[in-house]
């Protein structure tokens, strides 16, 4: 009997090929190029350094410090509040009908000022300039009589509720008037004002280390005037003496007007 035979078919699986990537080329890495964005290799030649620096120094010299500039916005602070204490004074004579004075402490540090309104009525002011070489029994005459004037004056309420503050960088070095007739330096200096609308010519002197500034003003006029100086500092004189020098000067040139 023939035997059949039965053809078994095979199924042969073959491995997919992966595709291979290119090997890459290590160069480009280190074009430079590549790596800064296409920026020139180039640098900056020495005479494009120097100019640099000193156009930063001009400018830098230019523009002013910090500090000064603090210091001279509290020094126009000063001036400012001092002119409108001024005007505010010469509106109380007016309005009280009597006479009102703006009274400066020099010897307190920080300075410190009032405005005050004597009694109703015509108040006679004394003749009191300020004398130098004075004997101890003139002294005491001359602060008896201040003090007797002082007694008839009050402080404006109003002006006390105000804040009046002077910045430690800033100093009122003097004050002149046309009632005490010599320049002050310490103590107590005054400025009248008188129900007419009248009132003392002045000239109020502030300084900081860096500058000074002045305060005019005009006896029969609603007028006043600052003006602001640098001041001029070598290496060998002491700050004090070119102030006092400056105030001397600046004293001598308003008793001339």
């Amino acid at each position: 009997m023939p035997i059949s035979t039965t053809k078994i078919s095979k199924t042969v699986f073959k491995p997919l090929k992966t595709p291979v990537a290119p090997p890459l080329d290590r160069s480009l890495f280190r074009s430079p190029s590549l790596l800064r964005g296409a920026v020139s290799e180039k640098g900056f030649s020495l005479i494009e350094i120097l100019v640099a620096l000193v156009l930063a120094a001009m400018i830098f010299l230019a523009v002013p410090t910090s500090d000064t500039v603090q210091k001279h916005r509290d020094l126009k602070t000063a001036v400012d509040d001092l002119d409108r204490s001024v005007r505010f004074a010469g509106n109380e004579a007016v309005l009280r009908n009597t006479v009102v004075r703006l009274r400066i402490s020099l010897d307190k540090n920080p300075v410190e000022y009032t405005v005050e309104y004597g009694p109703a009525g015509n108040l006679p002011l004394p003749d009191m300039p300020v004398k130098p070489n004075q004997s101890l029994q003139d002294e005491k005459a001359e602060s008896e009589k201040r003090a007797a004037l002082d007694r008839q004056f009050t402080k404006v309420e109003e002006f006390e509720e105000i804040k009046h503050e002077i910045s430690p960088d800033v100093t009122i070095l003097g004050m002149a008037s046309t009632s005490q007739k010599q320049l002050v330096k310490e103590g107590e200096a005054t400025l009248y004002f008188y129900p007419t609308g009248e009132k003392d010519g002045g000239i109020i002197i502030f300084s900081t280390i860096e500058e000074i500034a002045y305060l005019e003003v005009a006896p029969f006029l609603s007028e006043t005037n600052s003006v602001f100086e640098p001041l001029k500092t070598s290496g060998v004189a002491k700050l004090e003496d070119i102030l006092q020098t400056k105030m001397e000067e600046v004293y001598k040139e308003w008793l001339a007007r």
